[in-house]
């Protein structure tokens, strides 16, 4: 996201509003929809899960690039008009390679849609009002038109009508804009920020192949795909409104302590699958998202943090530890069953600790530090 301002309560107000749900719900219905097809059409390349690694992929890919900062506004809406037209490019081919292909193809698109929609979001959902409801209502109409009854042929058109609606909305907002788009902080990224978005990925894109905390809950896939829908989207607007309550009025102070919140959920996470109850299952799920949840509601990168690494390196660990990671839990899954997104958890959280760690050692070597100046700058008399 880019940096976040105040919106006046104007109609360009209501468009900004609008555009928030829009965004959430053409992000949710990417997990959802491109999941589930990649599941039908390429069960047997990577398990399924390349159409969603690749969106993943193409939307990390295209973010804060210069050309999605310069673009032109007609660029919004005629990505989005191709991939809501490109819901129907499966069903338009009778071959079933052909229409895996147009799986993965139309999943480029959208993907590239989104990078474009996040880098020129010039708001952020958590700071438009004292309740971050705008995930809330995306999760409803993306659940909506994804289960929406109907015949094969008449499937995709609530997809596809739901996201030509929300490029139409997209579009009208980055026409209304009234400051040119700034720098997309997403590109600059420390491995801390990007850890959370993992496992949350991971997660999502995971979820049709049945993993072993859910199976173990004697849940069905849908009843799987809607909990981790509801994780998704109210958990961020649950925290939101929790650390906005009850967090630390200091910015800096707060984004320390979610930070340190969000990594050991991710450490504790891999942990619960060495139980075997109910409870282990469920907070297993519940961690990973939890952690995703506070690194949505804190402050992502506060004005004038140091960027550690250059954003060629942040964008390849991104890809790296995001859609590839996701790929290669798809191949092994065949041979190691859950352990191989069990696996990749387990490595987040170790990631996570490490991160954990080091943290505590700067800040032991930062007072160290200011105690041997104190103790520099003290005189026999008391004066400094």
């Amino acid at each position: 996201m880019s940096d976040t301002r105040h919106v006046p309560r104007t109609r360009q107000g209501a468009w900004v509003h609008a555009s928030e749900v829009a965004h959430w719900t053409v992000l949710l219905l990417a997990w959802l929809w491109l999941g589930e097809q990649g599941m039908r059409l390429g069960w047997s390349l990577a398990s399924g899960v390349l159409a969603v690694a690749l969106w993943w992929a193409a939307r990390l890919f295209s973010r804060g690039r210069a050309w999605a900062l310069e673009s032109g506004s007609a660029w919004m809406g005629l990505l989005g008009l191709l991939s809501a037209w490109g819901v129907w490019w499966p069903d338009f081919l009778s071959d079933h390679h052909a229409a895996h292909a147009g799986l993965l193809a139309v999943a480029v698109v959208w993907g590239v849609w989104c990078g474009l929609i996040e880098t020129r979001s010039q708001t952020s959902t958590f700071t438009l009002g004292p309740v971050a409801w705008h995930p809330v209502v995306a999760a409803a109409l993306a659940y909506g038109v994804w289960r929406m009854p109907g015949s094969t042929l008449l499937a995709p058109l609530g997809v596809s009508a739901m996201l030509a609606l929300c490029a139409a909305v997209l579009h009208a907002r980055d026409r209304s804009a009234a400051w040119p788009p700034g720098l997309c902080r997403g590109v600059q990224a420390t491995l801390p920020q990007v850890l959370p978005g993992s496992a949350m990925g991971l997660m999502m894109g995971s979820l049709w192949l049945g993993n072993g905390w859910c199976a173990g809950l004697n849940w069905s896939l849908e009843s799987m795909a809607s909990s981790h829908l509801v994780l998704m989207a109210g958990l961020p607007a649950l925290v939101a409104v929790l650390t906005r309550w009850w967090g630390p009025a200091d910015a800096a102070a707060a984004h320390e302590r979610l930070r340190f919140i969000g990594l050991a959920c991710l450490v504790l996470g891999p942990v619960m699958f060495l139980g075997d109850s109910g409870v282990h299952g469920v907070l297993a799920m519940l961690l990973p998202s939890l952690a995703w949840a506070v690194h949505l509601g804190r402050h992502r990168m506060p004005p004038g943090a140091a960027v550690r690494c250059a954003p060629g390196v942040q964008r390849g660990l991104a890809l790296l530890l995001g859609p590839g990671l996701l790929a290669w839990v798809g191949v092994l899954s065949p041979w190691q069953g859950p352990l191989a997104m069990q696996s990749a958890l387990a490595l987040l959280g170790v990631l996570a600790a490490v991160q954990i760690l080091q943290g505590a050692w700067r800040k032991a070597l930062a007072s160290a530090h200011r105690r041997r100046l104190s103790a520099q700058n003290w005189h026999p008399s008391g004066s400094p």
